[in-house]
């Protein structure tokens, strides 16, 4: 399942709000994934814009990767911002989902992750 929001913000004006508001949900930006840009240092076009921003909680990293470090695979949490149609898009996977695949019994930390999540997403767009 993924959450998928629509913002009348361009790509980079959404990326740069996402980087302010995660600090007042204890989250920190890992890293940004510029796709077009790193396409095209590659030599293929992508003509839409891309990013992907990895945000990480370190408390709530740690209460996960405490009880199982195979839930590794899915960090840090990853924003997708793009565009796609003249529209730009906030979407995400659900994390739910995700830890249900992989360990049922942390599902409540995942959804109570999930909703910090989707709080963010619902602030910049």
């Amino acid at each position: 399942m993924q959450y998928i929001e629509e913002s009348k913000k361009s790509v980079q004006e959404v990326v740069t709000c996402l980087e302010e508001t995660v600090a007042k949900y204890k989250f920190g930006v890992q890293h940004i994934h510029n796709v077009k840009e790193k396409l095209k240092s590659k030599g293929v076009d992508l003509k839409n814009e891309c990013q992907i921003v990895d945000i990480c909680n370190p408390n709530i990293a740690l209460e996960f990767l405490s009880q199982d470090m195979s839930m590794s695979i899915i960090m840090p949490c990853k924003i997708s911002i793009y565009q796609e149609d003249n529209q730009t898009i906030i979407a995400m996977n659900s994390l739910t989902q995700l830890v249900d695949d992989i360990n049922p019994d942390l599902i409540e930390l995942a959804q109570d992750t999930q909703e910090i999540l989707l709080q963010i997403i619902d602030d910049i767009k």
